[in-house]
């Protein structure tokens, strides 16, 4: 997952826990440490996919990026099994750790260790089954499409060896919302007004960012039956200009990470940290949705 797509993910749970208020009854602010990641199974952990490690700060403050940011901490994965062990280091983004000799196994598991400052986080992740993935979009470019039957002309086929493996697809548009333009305009505008009602409070929320979910088993259609495919995901495209798409299969970590109504931070596979370390198998695409 590149750096874009996490930091969109992780700025949300940087100040959680950390709400000091004038109530009694609200919890002063406690620093903890903030660990967010996923292994990519039969991928390098490139920078690209690096696990970010962070501090929490005061919620009432204003959020300082580098203050956050944890550097020169101590982090390793092991391998179960084979105890076969890697060291991560920072790339040339500070707080950001990987190491490229580690390619994630489906259905082998991993045990992520941080420590800094005489603290210790500990999180495991087994790897989802290895998903299969037939299709007409590009890879490793820039697919430039139109939205009218795009589904239906570049349906998306999975294979799974697991029928009750959790798929998502992920979509996220990378347009301003100055610049974002409605491909079917709501209430006669053309284009958000604001960047709340292009993507919530913070800008990355629908319908900017749209995550759906289903079990691979249920991921059928009449227009290609007797077959498991994603036909629809154009449904989940609102703007014209730049998206990522993303069509995986996501580990037990990141499914609680996901429909965790409250806390979810806390309940993603860490232990003396918050925030979710995971582990996800699938591919990543890049379209620009053109106008007609």
């Amino acid at each position: 997952m590149k750096h874009s797509m996490l930091l969109r993910y992780c700025f949300l749970m940087l100040g959680m826990l950390g709400a000091c208020s004038d109530y009694p009854s609200q919890p002063k602010y406690q620093q903890e440490i903030v660990v967010f990641g996923f292994l990519w199974g039969n991928k390098p952990m490139t920078a690209e996919r690096a696990i970010m490690i962070s501090y929490t700060q005061p919620i009432d403050q204003l959020y300082q990026a580098d203050r956050a940011v944890i550097r020169n901490a101590r982090v390793t994965i092991t391998e179960k099994g084979s105890g076969k062990r890697y060291v991560l280091r920072e790339g040339d983004q500070p707080g950001f750790y990987f190491n490229d000799s580690l390619i994630a196994r489906p259905r082998r598991s991993y045990r992520l260790t941080v420590e800094v400052d005489n603290r210790v986080v500990t999180g495991e992740t087994t790897v989802p089954f290895d998903l299969d993935i037939e299709t007409e979009l590009k890879r490793g470019e820039v697919d430039s499409v139109y939205h009218e039957g795009l589904s239906v002309e570049k349906p998306i086929f999975v294979r799974c060896e697991d029928e009750r493996q959790i798929i998502v697809i992920d979509v996220y548009c990378h347009e301003s919302w100055q610049d974002a333009e409605y491909i079917n305009p709501f209430w006669g505008k053309s284009k958000p007004s604001d960047a709340a009602e292009y993507g919530g409070r913070d800008g990355n929320s629908e319908p900017r960012h749209i995550i759906a979910s289903a079990k691979y088993r249920d991921l059928f259609s009449a227009n290609f039956p007797g077959q498991f495919v994603i036909d629809w995901y154009a449904s989940m495209i609102g703007f014209y200009g730049s998206y990522t798409l993303q069509v995986l299969a996501i580990d037990d970590n990141y499914y609680q990470y996901l429909n965790r109504k409250e806390y979810p931070e806390l309940q993603s596979g860490l232990v003396g940290g918050i925030g979710v370390f995971g582990s996800v198998c699938g591919e990543t695409f890049r379209l620009y949705i053109m106008k007609p």
